[in-house]
């Protein structure tokens, strides 16, 4: 059946913090500032791989190459 969700400490301060803001400008902005730490995030880990040589040109030329798409099945 359902599962009951917990949620971590660092979880309740971040929501006691978001509900605080009321106005679209300030959750267009904390949006934003999101994307880029994630953004920020995921480029060091790309030049990680990249200068451990698990990351490469011929690689990234074969994901083009790739059906990626998650198979559905039909509903029974």
């Amino acid at each position: 059946m359902g599962q009951i969700a917990t949620i971590t400490p660092a979880q309740y301060e971040l929501l006691n913090m978001l509900s605080c803001l009321t106005h679209e400008e300030d959750i267009a902005a904390l949006k934003s500032v999101i994307v880029q730490f994630l953004n920020s995030r995921l480029q060091k880990e790309i030049d990680r791989l990249w200068d451990n040589g698990d990351l490469t040109d011929e690689k990234v030329a074969q994901w083009s190459h790739e059906h990626m798409r998650t198979p559905y099945r039909p509903i029974p």
